[in-house]
């Protein structure tokens, strides 16, 4: 059965652990889409090398999972499975919203566990002439999970189908098919927009669902860069952060020699998922400085390097400047460090 065994579990099983290959770099998703199955399926092994400019999203600004909160109904049709039709309604509708009213051009798809919301789905879609007319061009699926493992799309919205009254036995099926979960969600590309009783999924049972509600509750936590800094907040000590054993001695250091030239440089500033030692911003510009010890980065192609290079990859994509500095530079050549980051600001001053 495939839930118990899938296809590669059998093949695994008949080969030596040098005949397995992981693929470890994930090119597919927004991160925010690809980082709850990475800490919750992949125990956190994927590195993240999405390119961003590729990703058709309907607003940038946006987080990559939305969570869009409708308090629907199940029912037991008489072929089994769940359905619920208030969601498949509000489905329906934010669909129509997005490829219809807002003409979105990117490609777009509709997935839910059960058959019996897949079917009643197909249902509105099929009857909607305005969607009819844009549903080559979206290449719009609408479909069950099955139907979607090896494929995906720009966006897609997913559909749990689970309420306040949903029957045990769905529940049930949900519990025992967290890797169909795990699929669904990781299909979309640039944006995955949930339909769906939030508080029905938190109070489920359904343990990966619950979680998957929460995490997509903490995706808008996150603070914007403000547009100046007070440099009354930033004085000469290295100020409280959030994650105080991360912070080296030689970072501490940098810090102290920046702000006596005058560099007012703002430690641990979350970037989407990525924490980096010291941000920089002068007006519109930004500056990523990182302070790379060398115990952990000797070898270029270290396991912890690449997950850098993936995050430099990224930044740079967001617009930020990244300069490194090795902790015997910083130790050694702290004039120098400081001077490279004073130049930085200068210029940019200059051209502003």
């Amino acid at each position: 059965m495939y839930s118990v065994s899938s296809l590669y579990d059998v093949a695994a099983s008949v080969v030596t652990s040098d005949g397995i290959v992981n693929l470890r770099d994930h090119h597919r998703s927004h991160a925010d889409i690809i980082q709850f199955s990475n800490r919750t399926f992949y125990e956190g092994r994927l590195r993240v090398a999405t390119r961003y400019k590729n990703l058709k999203r309907p607003r940038d600004g946006e987080a990559g999972i939305v969570w869009q909160d409708v308090e629907g109904r199940v029912t037991r049709p008489d072929s089994g499975g769940a359905l619920n039709r208030p969601e498949a309604k509000a489905v329906f509708l934010a669909l129509h919203d997005l490829l219809v009213r807002r003409g979105y051009k990117g490609t777009v798809g509709v997935v839910t566990p059960f058959r019996a919301q897949a079917q009643l789905l197909q249902e509105l879609v099929a009857n909607s002439a305005d969607l009819d007319a844009v549903r080559d061009l979206s290449e719009l699926l609408v479909d069950t999970v099955h139907s979607f493992q090896g494929d995906e799309r720009d966006v897609m919205f997913f559909s749990p189908v689970v309420s306040n009254s949903t029957p045990s036995s769905a529940l049930s099926f949900l519990r025992s098919n967290g890797n169909l979960f795990n699929v669904a969600i990781t299909r979309a590309r640039g944006l995955l927009h949930v339909v769906g009783d939030r508080a029905a999924a938190a109070s489920s049972g359904v343990d990966y669902l619950a979680d998957f509600q929460s995490y997509v509750a903490g995706l808008g936590n996150v603070t914007p860069i403000p547009e100046h800094v007070d440099p009354s907040t930033l004085g000469p000590k290295y100020p409280p952060v959030a994650k105080p054993e991360q912070v080296s001695d030689w970072e501490r250091v940098l810090y102290r020699a920046l702000h006596a030239a005058g560099v007012q440089a703002i430690p641990q500033y979350g970037i989407e998922q990525y924490v980096p030692d010291f941000a920089v911003v002068v007006g519109d510009r930004r500056l990523n400085i990182e302070v790379d010890g060398e115990h952990f980065h000797r070898s270029w192609t270290g396991e912890l390097c690449l997950r850098d290079q993936l995050r430099n990859q990224r930044l740079i994509e967001l617009g930020w400047d990244v300069k490194r500095f090795w902790v015997y530079e910083v130790r050694d050549m702290l004039d120098e460090c400081v001077a490279a980051v004073v130049l930085w600001v200068e210029e940019v001053k200059a051209t502003t």
